[in-house]
């Protein structure tokens, strides 16, 4: 049961990307998904709290990568600033959703 439960999350993602937290210039499906219940409201992908949130953990985890290089801390930057214009949520509110 639990297996068929993942695999229909696993396909909703594959099928429905844009209600998946994840980098704004990914093009391709993620390869390292998460499901959490949100504890917050997030309007921009029609998500209110307590309901389940895909989190593409592969755009997001270079992001909180301690000590990166000069030009990964640029690359960061503008990536933290198109997920907050795409989501409207500031920057601790997506490291939230992660960590809670």
């Amino acid at each position: 049961m639990l297996v068929s439960i993942l695999g229909t999350f696993s396909f909703l993602a594959l099928a429905l990307p844009e209600l998946c937290l994840q980098s704004p210039s990914r093009t391709t499906a993620c390869p390292q998904l998460l499901y959490k219940k949100t504890k917050i409201a997030i309007p921009s992908l029609a998500l209110n709290a307590n309901d389940i949130l895909c989190i593409c953990l592969t755009d997001i985890k270079p992001l909180i990568k301690p000590n990166p290089s000069a030009t990964e801390k640029i690359d960061h930057e503008l990536t933290w600033q198109a997920l907050t214009e795409r989501y409207q949520l500031n920057k601790d509110e997506i490291l939230a959703l992660i960590r809670d």
